[in-house]
């Protein structure tokens, strides 16, 4: 996790003064759409990126849909008017375009599949025997494939360009196998429109097209064929991280809304295309047309590519569907496998034949004999305290390592982490930020005199004076730690500095290691008009901007993959407010796209919000943060203070803080989840007066606060023992 850097906005607030003389009170203004009484909001989706953008709206209404699925559906062209603007988005470089397309023969058709209203072709001309060919500013058969494009089936068509490769490289793809190459093309003159099904002022494909995508670099011929053969058909939807190199789609329009006249973006991208003329298709008669697949549809005509087959001697076929028989894979069919998960026990001993942690607990130590993957009862768990019973799991058969810092059984302040509760001491440093484990050894970031990061428990101290380490990431026998110093942001390999930028007033506070190896950095910096821009660095030296609002700013404090792949980023941006000018709010970004999430408590006295950490389960984003309230000065007991919750997909959770007490209940600095259970990191207030703000590491489990520093843990009259704070988790 981050240092928590907290946001000082300078405001005026307005108190209620109590009158000598009592006067009736007047009726309260009715509130509008955002819950503002009197107010005048109009309520809509306000992202200039989603589908369903209002260009009126005042207020999010959390209505923002990035892209519309409403079964199976591809788009008929005629040959003659029909196509699909898509608008500027192809820029000149490296490029990668690719669909499915089904062409109809027909005299005299050019068949443009992608191409621009100048500079760039992807087509099959007649003239040129409907052979599937594409090229760049009057050349546009550099390359060209030898045959025609079969008419009347359905073909993955795909073209790349590089222009950094041999001073100009491109490669046509038919069905995933390469068919032409060509060297030394020029880059593509400037288009300022893309389009699917026609070129220029015409030249229209004749026939049907779906799931068509569009990338800003030069895909690979290795993912080519992996998005050929993909079983979702183009499988390359950002959203799910089905492909490799989902992380430069620009564009993916699967074609499935079925009805209306435009496409919306599966990429997120906001590049929506405007239909003309072209006829939506529904497959009611597409499937499996196979008799020797398991879910073969005896109804269907078309063959939609979903085949699947018991290719495994111990999978089943039951109703159309695979079932797997050999769940620990050792070669043996579960139902002549007396130990399905193979941890040593048979299964009718097995509590869970199917969860090789998970057995019995013979000796009732509170441990499962099993929880090491191997029946064991003499190493069924820790027995860090040496009572004879081993300790107590966060989350059952998981580890669960949290990162922060608090005070020691000889009442020093320092850093540390907790291995599912159990304290464990950082030397020399008084701030731990961020954890992971690898091979069984644990790395922390933090800061002693300077950055730092540990391995297991030896220091590691990193060059750069006044510098901080934020975040840690290992990536095979590499150690990356991003964080700052006294000339601006910056991330450590193995040791050695790079710098993100010569500007002081800029630092990092999320990295992240891409299943492609790529490294990204995660901040600020700040603009010439000293506004904060968030923002991330790949590998270095190559900065991207992310969206904020009109006049605003904001920072990135997280960093999450869904699947290695695509990259999440939560922070936090100021916008506009009626409460109080602009108002920090938290959001995350998918990629550029932003999400603003939403505000809990009562309208009435929020003065913004912020989001300090992210991590994505399956097709599930969770956020953790907080939100600032105001005290009520009429009423200062049950008011103000920082509350800590966290998102799922965009639905608060509001987490308990502990006592009340003033202006300080609690914050949630990062989240966890595993098999289902959510746990929380931060601090929260203890059993302290009212005008005793001390706060103490915590961790909530799927909702429930529990407190990592006992008191009678650190010496008796130790000053402040309950300040200490939980940064960072990684679940084991």
């Amino acid at each position: 996790m981050k240092r928590i850097q907290f946001i000082l906005v300078a405001m005026l607030l307005l108190f209620w003064i109590g009158c000598e003389e009592e006067k009736a009170e007047p009726p309260s203004p009715s509130e509008d759409c955002a819950g503002v009484a009197g107010g005048n909001n109009i309520c809509g989706c306000t992202d200039t990126t989603a589908f369903n953008y209002n260009s009126n709206a005042t207020f999010d209404d959390g209505s923002c849909q990035s892209h519309i699925d409403n079964g199976d559906f591809y788009l008929f062209f005629n040959g003659s008017n029909a196509h699909v603007d898509l608008g500027d988005m192809l820029s000149q470089g490296a490029y990668t375009k690719a669909a499915w397309v089904k062409r109809i023969s027909g005299y005299a058709v050019a068949n443009n599949i992608i191409s621009g209203n100048t500079g760039h072709a992807f087509w099959a001309p007649f003239a040129q025997g409907s052979k599937l060919s594409a090229g760049h500013n009057g050349d546009y058969t550099a390359v060209q494939d030898t045959d025609s494009l079969p008419t009347g089936v359905w073909n993955f068509v795909a073209v790349t360009y590089d222009p950094d490769a041999e001073t100009g490289t491109m490669t046509l793809y038919r069905n995933g196998v390469q068919v032409d190459q060509a060297t030394g093309v020029a880059p593509q003159d400037e288009s300022t429109t893309t389009y699917i099904g026609k070129f220029n002022n015409g030249n229209y494909w004749l026939g049907s097209i779906d799931e068509v995508s569009i990338w800003n670099e030069a895909l690979t011929a290795t993912e080519i064929l992996e998005l050929s053969n993909s079983s979702n058909d183009l499988g390359a939807s950002a959203n799910h991280g089905d492909y490799t190199s989902s992380d430069d789609l620009q564009g993916y329009w699967k074609m499935n809304e079925g009805e209306g006249g435009t496409l919306s973006d599966a990429s997120g991208n906001g590049h929506v295309g405007t239909i003309n003329m072209a006829v939506w298709n529904t497959c009611v008669q597409c499937g499996c047309t196979d008799q020797n697949a398991c879910n073969y549809d005896p109804s269907a005509t078309i063959d939609n590519r979903t085949c699947e087959y018991d290719d495994d001697p111990c999978d089943t076929c039951v109703s159309g569907e695979i079932l797997e028989n050999d769940h620990d894979s050792d070669g043996t069919c579960d139902d002549a496998d007396d130990d399905d998960d193979n941890d040593g026990v048979t299964d009718e001993n097995d509590a869970d034949p199917f969860d090789n942690t998970v057995c019995s607990d013979t000796d009732e130590d509170g441990c499962d004999d099993c929880s090491s993957g191997i029946y064991d009862p003499s190493n069924d768990g820790p027995d860090d305290d040496g009572d004879g019973i081993c300790n107590s799991y966060i989350i059952s058969g998981r580890t669960v390592y949290i990162v922060g810092e608090s005070y020691n059984s000889d009442g020093e302040w320092g850093a540390c982490y907790w291995v599912d509760g159990v304290r464990v001491e950082l030397p020399g440093g008084y701030i731990a930020t961020d954890i992971v484990v690898s091979n069984g050894n644990v790395y922390t970031s933090g800061s002693a005199d300077d950055a730092c990061y540990w391995i297991n428990q030896t220091r590691y101290d990193l060059p750069g004076n006044g510098g901080e380490g934020e975040a840690i990431a290992v990536d095979g026998n590499d150690v990356y730690v991003a964080g700052w110093y006294n000339n601006g942001s910056c991330y450590w390999k193995n040791g050695e500095r790079i710098n993100l930028t010569t500007n002081a007033e800029s630092q990092a506070f999320a990295l992240g290691i891409r299943n492609n190896g790529a490294v990204y950095v995660g901040g600020y910096y700040m603009n010439n008009n000293h506004y904060y821009i968030p923002c991330f660095w790949k590998n270095g030296n190559n900065r991207h901007v992310l969206p904020i609002p009109s006049g605003g700013d904001g920072e990135v404090y997280d960093i999450a993959f869904m699947d290695g792949n695509m990259r999440y980023y939560a922070g936090y941006v100021l916008k506009t407010s009626s409460f109080a000018g602009y108002t920090p709010t938290a959001v995350y970004w998918r990629h550029t796209t932003r999400t603003d999430l939403p505000l809990g408590g009562s309208t009435f006295d929020i003065y913004g919000a912020g989001a300090y950490g992210i991590t994505i389960d399956g097709d599930d984003v969770y956020v953790a943060g907080y939100t600032d309230w105001f005290e009520d000065t009429n009423n200062p007991y049950t008011t103000g203070g920082s509350f800590p919750q966290y998102w799922k997909n965009s639905t608060i959770y509001d987490l308990e803080g502990g006592p009340m007490t003033n202006f300080g209940t609690g914050l949630a600095y990062d989240i966890g989840v595993a098999d289902g259970n959510v746990v929380v990191v931060g601090v929260a207030t203890r059993d302290t007066s009212y005008f005793d703000s001390q706060e103490s590491a915590c961790y909530w489990l799927n909702g429930e606060l529990h407190y990592l520093v006992n008191q009678y843990d650190v010496p008796e009259g130790t000053e402040g023992w309950e300040w200490s704070a939980a940064r960072g988790i990684f679940i084991e």
